[in-house]
């Protein structure tokens, strides 16, 4: 995961320096005197063979730039949830997600509950180390973390928006 982190980072950093016109090709070398290469050689009128240019100092970090490493620094890191509506609202499933991504957790799928008629708001854990699923009761407080374990799940916690959402994520 770090890696991937990383990689989008470096992406981002090089995009960036490309969009604001700084090029990475004036610092590479040149590989054989056949090779003219207007951004890395100079000619000047005194001498008759070309001379390579010299390294630009690195430039300093565009604003757009830092704006899009903080953005992917902030990668949601804590576990992987499902959040399901269970009530109906239009939207509960999404909000509530958008909540707990705020606060860090790596809401992997929003859809639909089986059933639209849950009676309140509430998280299941779906492995034996309950500590994620009880970090999001506290933070929802819904009072209670159930553990389903079917060996289906993809999560480790899933999410279900009763009609008591809204309180819970205020």
């Amino acid at each position: 995961m770090r890696n991937m982190i990383l990689f989008v980072i470096v992406i981002a950093v090089i995009s960036a320096a490309m969009w604001t016109g700084n090029s990475m090709m004036s610092a590479m070398p040149v590989a054989s005197s056949a090779v003219t290469d207007v951004d890395t050689l100079s000619l000047s009128p005194a001498t008759s063979s070309p001379s390579p240019t010299p390294a630009a100092p690195p430039a300093p970090q565009t604003k757009a730039a830092a704006e899009m490493a903080k953005q992917f620094a902030a990668v949601p890191s804590k576990g992987s949830v499902q959040v399901l509506n269970g009530c109906g609202a239009e939207g509960a499933a999404k909000r509530v997600a958008d909540f707990l991504r705020s606060k860090g957790f790596d809401v992997k799928d929003i859809g639909n509950a089986s059933s639209l008629k849950h009676q309140s708001t509430m998280v299941i854990s779906r492995s034996a180390d309950m500590s994620l699923a009880n970090g999001i009761e506290k933070l929802l407080k819904t009072g209670k973390v159930v553990l389903i374990r079917n060996g289906d799940s993809m999560y480790d916690v899933t999410v279900v928006a009763g009609p008591d959402f809204e309180e819970r994520i205020k």
